[in-house]
């Protein structure tokens, strides 16, 4: 059994000859110098790659921070817009259907042209809730259409919020705007940066409109500049709008090149990675593409729209240029080194191989740690040969990348940081200075500098340092006194926005000719600094102050040595310098939102005050209270002006500390000439510093007494005239008045002036409605005195006249006299009328008496002398003559009958037209009363005509005030217009009163005229009896002439044939006793009718004519 071991490889390797071990050695050292430059370099490039990638990515963060920067600031803008009172008025107007005056919309549009400027957008535009414009900012005329781009208006309204977005908007959408950009963009579709802002009311929150700004990212080389121009090394950065279909645009790219030319508008050859930025949603996709004839290492980002659809995709890339520099430069240097060794392996091989092999092995160790991510690993450089050359490059390699880590960490960090002071932060003034003084801590540390401080600029030039981050070595520069005054071209250039380096304060004159003061100077080496970097804060186009970084050499450094301001140093500073502009104008625009809101409050609240006070005195109290404490400031005083101009404080609201004014007297000989005219005119003056306002010495003699450092004034004026000033004074310091401030104090010196305008009003009022009851009054007894002048005509009096007078009682007696004097007439002639009809009845029944007497006579002489022929023969001869009397009588009796029933028709007519007359008069009287109701609406209509105007007039003035020196012609007008609404509104007051005047007397005249009305009614229906009676009269007379007529040719039978009297006898007996009866019905119809006639006589006889 073979129990020996199996030779190892080091045995076989050993059991060779030495020349055979050299060439193996020798062999296996060409294979090992072959294979460690391929590792090292696959290595290297393993960890290279990964870096480029992280760093890609950190850049494309940048690219989304810059894009996304605009949209930050046109929130921020667009929410302090929302907020205007001028935006908030026209949508006001607008959702309530009222139209907007011009200068209105001029304004508006201004406004939001201002804010195209300021944000450099492309379009902002205000929207209606019914999705119309209301006004637009951009050069096309578009009011009244429909705006509402991908339906995002109607977004907001359903749920009111800021909306940010981008979007992808039609050509044929943006082109109607008109812009210049617009205009550049022919048939293509614009990848836009929308913000939506709602416009709300300050009462109820209510959105009554939409702020709409864009900002059109196609050919906008200023967001892919601000990238790049980020680094100093070339790159590639760009940005694509991804279609419906699914197809890409290039909206904006820019490729910088290592000769740093600029090439833009470069699309990308292949669209792969787009497509998977698309489907990797907020996710950073890496890869690589070619761009020109460069490979790039590329990141892409997908952008959503408001719905989270992705509308674009931002790319960054950096090219490989660098990564294969880096590489062959590794890979010739080790290229070289093995050609070197392989030189002297056949004579050194043995000697030699394990000097080679084991630092390449460390090599190799110490390189696969790095790639491991151990960046403090480095090579121990044993020799200065090949492999420690080698080693030495992979240090210094190594501390390339660490360094450029490092500087990518610096930028980050600076990112991050700039990126927390752009977040949209709630500060207000009580949280922003230890905000401010953690900022400058942390932007201390992140640029290595010994003192960071602010440096508030005053108007006159001086400051002082407001906040300070250090460290502890150094001293504190916020207990130093600075006493130098910027000169004001050095405070020009500030304004300008320009920075001053000095890397050395020794030779700062030389350097950047910026000459310190002298205390300056030495204040500066009272702190020990050698260095300093000098930028502006800006805040609303003004100079807030200064942001100031010092470097102190004498204790970081060595005297002799320098270390310049790092462009990336500056460029930072720069933009914490942008941050803290912002910053500042966040707080101050919240800071006149809530003084705003509070001053309207207040407004809303005092004039209620102000509208309720029924004493002056107490009009002032409220006035000065109210208004001291809305604005925060130490007194409030009301000045008022007698016939020589001398002031007098009539009313004072005042800070405990401060000295009294209330009932002093201060006089200016100089205001009634220079100042009356201005105030009258509307003049508001804001003074911050009294010393500073080159007052006169007498000026600032009246003021120093009651500790003013700071005043507002404001005048109040009543009509036309200047009655006095309403003051507001700061003692504790200066201030520099808000324009809310200047706009509430001026607003309630209105109201004050409006509160005693309407308290003389009233007065005056009161004395007209005074002057009109009396008027009433003497009307009212007028009428009183009419009526009992006509009481007796209620008697049946016809004789009785009113007195006729030149006023309106005076016209209605004088119809009153007419229709009298008509009624008079008429009853004359039916009193005249009535005696004739008595006359006639009497005669005709004297008549038919004695006519009934004889035939009862004929009957007595038929009945006892039947042989009496000729004395029958004579009394039926005179029977005869008898009756042919009788019948002339009846007939004339008829005739009268018929006459008189004409006279009685004609009464009755007259009566007729007494009623149709009193009935017409009173309906023109009605259709007065109706025509006084008409008049007295219009008056009221005229009243609520001149009420507005009045309104509007004051609106006018308040805005013409509120316009200062350029609208003053316009106040004056509108002063004109609130003084004819005044009058307007007291004569239509007045002519009310006289139409209700004359309303309740036409109504008295009225129930007067259906009195009378009523009064002819009841004579019209006695006449209408009477003549009924007279035409029974008729009847019966004509009934008694045809009985007359029988009875005479009976007569004249009787006498021509007295032959047949005999036989014929018994008959007339007969007719004879028909005929007594007859004339016995005719006396008792005559007598009925003499009964009736004496019935109408006396009723006739009541009326006296």
């Amino acid at each position: 059994m073979n129990t020996s071991k199996p030779y190892s490889l080091s045995q076989k390797f050993a059991d060779l000859p030495i020349q055979r071990k050299t060439q193996l050695i020798t062999l296996l050292i060409f294979l090992s110098l072959a294979g460690i430059p391929l590792l090292g370099a696959k290595v290297l490039e393993g960890s290279l790659r990964s870096q480029l990638q992280n760093q890609i990515k950190t850049q494309l963060a940048v690219t989304e921070l810059n894009y996304n920067n605009q949209i930050e600031n046109m929130e921020v803008s667009f929410a302090a817009v929302a907020n205007n009172l001028t935006v908030i008025e026209a949508a006001r107007l607008k959702a309530s259907g009222q139209p907007l005056p011009p200068n209105l919309t001029q304004a508006l549009k201004d406004l939001l042209r201002q804010e195209i400027k300021i944000q450099n957008l492309d379009y902002a535009t205000l929207v209606s809730p019914n999705l119309e414009i209301i006004a637009s900012g951009n050069p096309s005329t578009r009011t009244g259409e429909k705006f509402n781009p991908n339906q995002l208006v109607s977004s907001v309204l359903k749920q009111p919020r800021q909306l940010s977005t981008s979007e992808i908007v039609p050509w044929q959408d943006f082109q109607k705007e008109g812009t210049e950009r617009s205009k550049n963009l022919t048939n293509q579709d614009a990848l836009i940066r929308y913000t939506l802002t709602p416009v709300k009311t300050s009462d109820n929150g209510k959105v009554i409109g939409v702020l709409v700004a864009g900002n059109i990212v196609n050919a906008k080389k200023e967001i892919v500049q601000k990238t790049l121009n980020t680094y100093t090394d070339d790159g590639y950065t760009a940005i694509y709008q991804r279609y419906g279909n699914g197809k890409f645009a290039l909206a904006s790219s820019l490729e910088k090149n290592e000769l740093r030319q600029s090439n833009f508008d470069i699309p990308l050859a292949d669209q792969t990675l787009l497509k998977q930025a698309i489907n990797a949603k907020n996710k950073v996709i890496s890869g690589t593409g070619t761009i020109g004839q460069q490979t790039y290492h590329l990141a892409a980002k997908a952008l959503p729209n408001s719905k989270g659809e992705a509308v674009a995709v931002l790319v960054y890339g950096d090219p490989e240029t660098a990564l294969k520099r880096v590489m062959n430069a590794s890979l010739l240097t080790q290229g070289l080194l093995s050609g070197l060794m392989l030189c002297f392996v056949p004579l050194l091989a043995w000697g030699i191989s394990r000097s080679i092999t084991r630092p390449i092995k460390r090599l190799q160790q110490i390189t696969a740690e790095f790639a491991d991510g151990e960046y403090k690993a480095r090579a121990n450089i044993d020799s200065q040969d090949e492999v420690g050359q080698l080693a030495s490059n992979f240090n210094e390699m190594a501390d390339n990348i660490v360094s450029h880590n490092q500087y990518l960490e610096e930028q980050a960090e600076m990112f991050r940081f700039l990126s927390r002071l752009s977040l949209p932060e709630q500060l207000d003034e009580t949280r922003l200075d230890p905000f401010l003084t953690q900022a400058l801590k942390e932007a201390r540390q992140i640029i290595k500098a010994n003192r960071l401080l602010i440096y508030r600029i005053t108007n006159d030039g001086r400051g002082s340092v407001t906040h300070e981050a250090r460290e502890l070595s150094c001293p504190s520069a916020l207990t130093q006194r600075i006493e130098d005054t910027f000169p004001q071209e050095l405070l020009a250039a500030y304004r300008q926005e320009r920075i001053f380096v000095i890397n050395d304060i020794e030779h700062s004159e030389q350097k950047s000719h910026h000459k310190l003061h002298p205390a300056h100077e030495r204040l500066l080496q009272q702190l020990q600094v050698k260095a300093c970097v000098i930028l502006p804060i800006m805040n609303e186009d003004d100079l807030f102050g200064l942001l100031i970084a010092h470097r102190d050499f004498q204790k970081s450094h060595q005297c002799d040595s320098t270390r310049e301001w790092q462009e990336t140093e500056i460029n930072f500073l720069k933009q914490l310098s942008s941050h803290l502009q912002v910053i500042h104008e966040r707080v101050n625009s919240r800071r006149r939102h809530i003084l705003d809101s509070r001053l309207a409050m207040r407004l809303k609240d005092l004039t209620r005050q102000i509208a309720r006070s029924q004493k002056d005195e107490d009009l002032y109290q409220t006035v000065v209270s109210e208004c001291r404490r809305a604005m925060q400031v130490d007194r409030v005083i009301v000045y008022r002006f007698d016939a020589n101009w001398m002031g007098t404080v009539i009313a004072e609201s005042v800070d405990d500390r401060y000295p009294v004014a209330l009932n002093a007297r201060i006089g200016d000989p100089c205001f009634a000439e220079k100042y009356v005219e201005k105030y009258r005119q509307g003049r508001v003056v804001a003074t911050p510093d009294i010393y500073q306002a080159n007052l006169t010495t007498c000026h600032l003699q009246q003021l120093e007494p009651f500790a003013v450092k700071a005043n507002l004034v404001t005048p109040i004026i009543i009509g036309n005239e200047l009655f006095g000033l309403l003051i507001a004074h700061q003692c504790r310091g200066i201030k520099y008045w808000e324009d809310t401030e200047i706009d509430f104090l001026s607003q309630i010196a209105t109201q004050i002036g409006v509160a005693l305008e309407r308290s003389q009003l009233l007065l005056t009022q009161a004395s007209v409605a005074l002057q009109q009851r009396q008027a009433k009054e003497q009307l009212q007894q007028r009428a009183i005195e009419l009526l009992i002048e006509v009481d007796p005509v209620r008697q049946g009096d016809l004789t009785i006249r009113a007195t006729v007078t030149e006023d309106e009682i005076g016209t209605i007696a004088d119809s009153y006299n007419a229709i009298v004097e008509s009624l008079r007439h008429i009853v004359t002639q039916v009193q005249s009328t009535t005696h004739q009809l008595a006359s006639s009845t009497n005669d005709s029944e004297q008549t038919i008496f004695a006519l009934s007497q004889q035939a009862d006579q004929q009957v007595e002489e038929i009945e006892s002398t039947v042989d009496h022929v000729e004395s029958m023969m004579g009394a039926i001869a005179q029977v005869t003559t008898n009756a042919q009397l009788a019948l002339a009588t009846v007939e004339k009796t008829l005739n009268t009958v018929e006459a008189s029933e004409a006279v009685m028709n004609q009464t009755v007519e007259g009566m007729i037209a007494i009623r149709d007359t009193v009935t017409h008069t009173a309906e023109k009287v009605s259709n007065l009363g109706e025509s006084s109701k008409k008049i007295s609406k219009v008056v009221n209509l005229i009243s609520r005509f001149a009420a507005q105007t009045h309104l509007l007039a004051l609106k006018a003035s308040i805005e013409a005030a509120r316009a200062g020196e350029e609208g003053r012609g316009f106040a004056v007008i509108a002063d004109e217009v609130r003084m004819l609404a005044t009058q307007s509104a007291e004569a239509s007051a007045e002519i009310e009163a006289i139409v209700d005047s004359i309303s309740l007397l036409t109504r008295e005249v009225a129930a007067t005229m259906e009195t009378g009305t009523e009064q002819v009614a009841v004579g019209s229906q006695l006449l209408d009896e009477t003549r009924h009676t007279l035409s029974q009269i008729i009847a019966a007379s004509q009934e008694i002439g045809q009985l007359v007529e029988a009875i005479a040719k009976s007569a004249q039978q009787q006498s021509e044939t007295g032959g047949s009297v005999r036989a014929t006898m018994t008959e007339v007996a007969t007719i004879s006793h028909k005929t007594l009866k007859s004339a016995q019905t005719v006396a008792n119809s005559i007598e009925h009718v003499l009964q009736t006639t004496q019935n109408l006589s006396s009723s006739v006889g009541q009326f006296k004519v």
